[in-house]
């Protein structure tokens, strides 16, 4: 299955007035349209999560996606699928994310030989540098490191990215600087977050710089953070987030 690898220029502009960048029109009606098509997204989305598991999810393909979608009898709209190309393809820093580009097409398969399961985590690792790294920081840290959060292929930072956005009221900026735009994560080429076991939604927070897990990690010189306080990509300081790809270097 083909699907056009950019948009148009009347696309672009479309995109921009549904998210609300155009002041041309009334920004109630612009929150209106962009939060139903998010929340309809969302709800198709975890239809299609519980149907393939939260395991698989997290590499499933866009293809995968509208045909899951379609066998549960919940397909993805033109409208919809319009609206998740203006975000993967269109130019985040018209709303304030400055990261690089990591994935060039939104149908990009994850192939499952890639990737390793990491037992009793949800996640999965890629195979080399990521899986390699994580054995090493946990023979440091010992049975206190979890990993939070491994691969996500488009789909899954897709749906990552809408729930912070409906949570954010529809704000692409206050969704940025959290999370980035499917397209745009390092999770989908190597990264991964770690946290401490028991810690919850703190190892999300600046909180996880207290724990003995990351004095751990920043004394023994494993850490390397993908996004430091202050970073020049729009982005908040994630102390949890692990670089082991390449991309743009951190301070």
């Amino acid at each position: 299955m083909e699907r056009r690898t950019f948009l148009t220029l009347s696309a672009l502009t479309a995109s921009s007035t549904l998210f609300g960048i155009s002041e041309e029109i009334d920004s109630k009606v612009v929150k209106r349209d962009s939060n139903s098509l998010v929340t309809s997204l969302l709800k198709k989305l975890i239809i299609v999560q519980n149907q393939v598991g939260y395991v698989q999810f997290n590499i499933l393909s866009f293809d995968d996606l509208l045909k899951v979608a379609s066998q549960c009898k919940k397909p993805l709209q033109p409208s919809e699928i319009d609206f998740i190309e203006s975000i993967f393809y269109g130019d985040p820093r018209k709303y304030g994310f400055y990261g690089e580009r990591t994935v060039p097409n939104l149908t990009i398969v994850t192939p499952q030989k890639d990737v390793v399961y990491m037992d009793k985590t949800g996640h999965f690792l890629m195979k080399g540098a990521a899986t390699e790294k994580f054995a090493q920081i946990k023979r440091l840290i010992g049975p206190d490191l979890v990993l939070t959060s491994g691969v996500r292929a488009p789909v899954k930072q897709l749906y990552l990215f809408l729930k912070k956005m409906e949570y954010a009221g529809g704000d692409l900026r206050r969704t940025s600087n959290s999370i980035a735009p499917p397209g745009f994560t390092f999770h989908s080429v190597g990264d991964f977050d770690i946290g401490k076991a028991g810690y919850g939604q703190f190892n999300f927070t600046d909180k996880f710089q207290e724990t003995d897990v990351f004095k751990k990690l920043y004394d023994g010189g494993y850490i390397t953070i993908r996004y430091t306080s202050n970073n020049p990509y729009g982005v908040r300081f994630e102390p949890w987030h692990i670089k082991v790809t390449g991309g743009f270097e951190t301070a």
